[in-house]
């Protein structure tokens, strides 16, 4: 037996650490309902409450399959007896991956639903935007995002930052590739500057410049400007990071003009939605992925795609959305085990579930050298290359060591 599931009144013994649109303020699979008390958990139940923000409606509605991995993953938790004994509920408010909706949404979670803790939140400005009220009320955070802004007293991430990734991008380009001419598109906020400023950092170690670097508004709904740069600078390889949606806007301008180099992206755009939407842009395999995640359908995945398939028939196993919420849900069950464990086996404070963040390490084959201390918040240091062939994901590298890119450059 794995070490996933090893049989033990706790459950999932051992753990450390966009497809589907679901509409409206969800209460995932079982949440459940009832008042919540203070600490997190039920009153009288024993209980725990845990907490994620994200978009379950609106043009960045496919990202919710995020909160169906966790819930599978929690559901198989529940039915082996909980952690230490605690069933864990999940609850999921709507944001639309919008920061003016999140402060609505942080505070119901954290003022009516007392959730003890933040389990995989999406997207890095969003988080940005109640990052400081949730530090204020002591609310752990593990969010679903790789932006190193985001780490801080409270909040530990799971996954590289962008930086290292988009670095490995680069690296990947010149050195198994052959590219010549590496061009930079990023847009001007937490996803987009930590990428230029890795893949940047790494072109300069290999001796090169990007041929271009070209700033674009994620949110604009014609990308023919950035295309049209793009194409004009010749570059061979083009690093870009954000969400499908946004992305696939950017392949099928480039395509329409005939510009067609290989791309390089970051996990999030990792899905079949990507291929789907960029119509045909794609349909030559010419895009790589960095990747801190094993391919769901992988052997080594056998556990995962077996309680997807209990819990939440249906899911894309290769999303690796999904197997972000399964993967942050990992790491959340480890802090909650911690934390449980220094309250004697009772329901733990906030205060307790932020101080078993610290010294937590994991690894297995989902969770790739988690290693947090007080210093050092930031995720997993170790990731692979994927790309397409014939419509079909696959691993192009074994995981490597991620490049050593200072973060909070600029």
């Amino acid at each position: 037996m794995s070490k996933l599931f090893r049989s033990a009144p706790g459950g999932l013994r051992g753990l450390t650490a966009l497809s589907g649109v679901l509409v409206g303020s969800l209460l995932l699979g079982a949440c459940g309902g009832g008042s919540t008390g203070a600490g997190g958990s039920d009153e009288g139940s024993g209980d725990i409450v845990i907490g994620s923000y994200g978009p379950l409606s609106g043009p960045a509605a496919s990202i919710s399959v995020l909160y169906d991995g966790m819930q599978a993953y929690f559901d198989e938790v529940n039915a082996k007896g909980g952690i230490k004994g605690h069933k864990v509920r999940l609850k999921v408010q709507d944001d639309q991956l919008n920061p003016a909706q999140t402060p609505s949404a942080a505070r119901q979670l954290v003022e009516r639903d007392k959730a003890l803790m933040m389990c995989g939140p999406s997207g890095s400005p969003t988080t940005m935007a109640v990052k400081d009220y949730l530090e204020a009320r002591n609310v752990a955070i593990v969010p679903g995002a790789g932006s190193s802004e985001l780490t801080g007293r409270t909040s530990y991430l799971q996954v590289p930052t962008y930086t290292p990734l988009a670095a490995q991008l680069a690296q990947y380009a010149v050195e198994d590739m052959d590219m010549k001419r590496v061009a930079i598109a990023y847009s001007e906020d937490s996803v987009g500057k930590p990428t230029v400023a890795g893949a940047r950092w790494q072109l300069e170690q290999m001796g090169r410049k990007p041929v271009a670097e070209v700033t674009y508004n994620a949110t604009a709904p014609d990308q023919s400007a950035l295309a049209a740069k793009l194409k004009a600078a010749k570059a061979d390889f083009v690093i870009i990071n954000n969400t499908a949606p946004v992305i696939s806007q950017v392949f099928k301008a480039a395509d329409k003009i005939g510009f067609r180099p290989q791309w390089g992206t970051v996990w999030p755009a990792l899905n079949k939605n990507l291929l789907e939407l960029s119509g045909g842009a794609l349909d030559k395999g010419n895009i790589v992925f960095s990747s801190p995640f094993i391919l769901g359908d992988a052997p080594e995945a056998g556990e995962y795609r077996a309680v997807l398939d209990r819990h939440k028939p249906g899911l894309d196993v290769t999303d690796t959305i999904v197997m972000l919420g399964w993967t942050s849900a990992t790491v959340c069950h480890q802090v909650l085990e911690r934390a449980i464990e220094a309250a004697g086996g009772k329901t733990p404070t906030r205060e307790q579930v932020v101080a078993a963040m610290p010294g937590l390490t994991y690894d297995d084959a989902y969770v790739n050298g988690l290693r947090w201390t007080e210093d050092n918040r930031t995720g997993q240091r170790e990731a692979n290359v994927i790309g397409v062939k014939n419509g079909k994901f696959v691993a192009l590298t074994d995981f490597r060591e991620l490049p050593d890119a200072p973060e909070n450059q600029r």
